[in-house]
């Protein structure tokens, strides 16, 4: 048995691998159409094709992952890589097993519940997930990746907008909430700004028209968090491509079209070239700055602020924030379990919500501080290891970039089973593009 599974292994190249994480992901990316044409022909199979795809993906992808280490050891070149993020990932699994173990709920630990679906055994998935897109090394998948993400959202986009007289109406899409909504469309935006700096000609110009598309769509979605996200990080590529000396033009270029969108949707909303009635977008940008500076004032001068003032802060996620710590402050070593956190929520009347809006706390309410620890000491890893091996690489950039983008915006919002797919598909390019080299330069 075991030398048919060595011959087995012996045939398989190391590039099928590859195509096969790239057939399994794109089952993933092609999600929102497919849940749009669902959604908009029976509705009681919404959602139904997330949560196949993602058993699916994530138990193939485990699998894939095995096999592929399997052959590696066996051509004797294991030995050549840093598997330091799987060791987080393993301590992560492991924590979370013990803090799902002995929650109070452990049925809610393991199946989650109804309308996020994120217990551990989802959580598993999603690793399986990022180890499959760990193995991707070949540059035109990578873009391939992005072209498809980009093409749903436009698809998704579009078709309700071509319904509504290109009316636009805040509304949530496919997604239960406008703020999943957002994150989805922050993703777009990002591959298509890097789309856009790493084409030319027509192609440079129609990705250039996407990304104005669907940053308009971002800003009128008013999800600060994924926008005040962006431009953290495009001042941080800013910064980058100034000091490499590299791409500075086209690159400032794409921040242009970003400070000019923002300015014209916050002045103006557009009915097929009329100028209308504006009120519902004027001043949004700056609203909501002037909102974000107002709570740093009252999160820095506590003294001078009232109770309220405090819980008030990012659009009343002060309270969620504050007793989501006391949660982890009740269960700092393993947590109170994975989703148990809404259960403490719902005791606290001022609590209107399942999660706290920050992955970090979200964390350390579940699994404890140590095992949040793991996760900062991973994420900061793949940041500081991938800024080492960008070289103003537009691809690396990509997915640098747009990795980082997501686990910012995660600070101020929640995860979803139909928006973390990407962010651990992100972070298993991420990790490939830290391991490997990278072909087809």
């Amino acid at each position: 048995m075991k030398k048919k599974i060595n011959n087995l292994i012996d045939i398989i190249e190391y590039k099928y691998f590859e195509k096969f994480s790239l057939f399994l992901l794109l089952f993933w990316i092609i999600s929102p159409i497919i849940e749009y044409l669902l959604g908009n022909g029976v509705e009681f199979k919404r959602d139904f094709y997330w949560v196949i795809t993602i058993n699916a993906i994530g138990l193939l992808g485990i699998l894939e992952y095995c096999l592929f280490i399997y052959k590696e050891k066996k051509d004797k070149i294991l030995n050549k890589h840093n598997f330091f993020p799987e060791i987080c990932l393993l301590l992560l699994l492991v924590l979370s097993l013990i803090s799902s173990i002995f929650s109070k709920n452990t049925l809610l630990s393991f199946m989650g519940e109804s309308y996020r679906k994120e217990g551990l055994i989802v959580y598993i998935m999603y690793i399986g997930i990022m180890l499959s897109s760990s193995i991707i090394r070949d540059k035109k998948y990578i873009r391939v990746i992005a072209q498809i993400i980009i093409l749903s959202a436009v698809f998704i986009t579009l078709l309700p907008l071509f319904k509504r007289n290109f009316t636009f109406i805040h509304f949530s899409n496919i997604y239960f909430n406008t703020n999943h909504y957002g994150y989805f469309l922050m993703i777009s935006v990002m591959l298509s700004i890097f789309m856009f700096i790493d084409n030319k000609g027509i192609k440079r110009v129609i990705y250039g028209i996407i990304y104005f598309f669907l940053l308009y769509i971002l800003i009128r979605d008013d999800t600060f968090g994924c926008y005040l996200a962006i431009t953290i990080t495009l001042l941080v590529l800013f910064i980058y491509v100034l000091v490499r000396k590299e791409k500075r033009i086209i690159t400032l270029m794409a921040i242009l079209v970003f400070i000019i969108t923002s300015f014209f949707v916050s002045h103006y909303d557009i009915k097929i070239g009329e100028r209308v009635n504006f009120t519902n977008t004027r001043g949004i940008i700056l609203k909501n700055f002037k909102s974000l500076f107002s709570d740093t004032s009252k999160i820095i001068n506590k003294e001078e602020t009232t109770i309220e003032e405090l819980n008030s802060v990012g659009s009343r996620r002060g309270v969620l924030w504050k007793e989501a710590f006391n949660y982890t402050l009740e269960h700092p070593l393993i947590g109170g379990g994975m989703e148990c956190l809404g259960e403490y929520y719902a005791k606290c009347k001022e609590c209107n919500n399942d999660r706290p809006h920050n992955v970090i706390l979200q964390f350390s309410s579940f699994i404890g501080i140590p095992g949040t620890i793991i996760y900062i000491v991973f994420i900061v890893y793949l940041a500081l290891k991938g800024l080492k091996r960008l070289k103003s690489d537009s691809v690396k950039m990509m997915i640098y970039f747009t990795s980082m983008c997501y686990f910012i915006s995660s600070m101020f919002g929640n995860s979803m089973y139909y928006t973390s797919p990407y962010f651990m598909i992100l972070l298993g390019l991420l990790i490939g593009i830290n391991r490997f080299k990278i072909e087809n330069d």
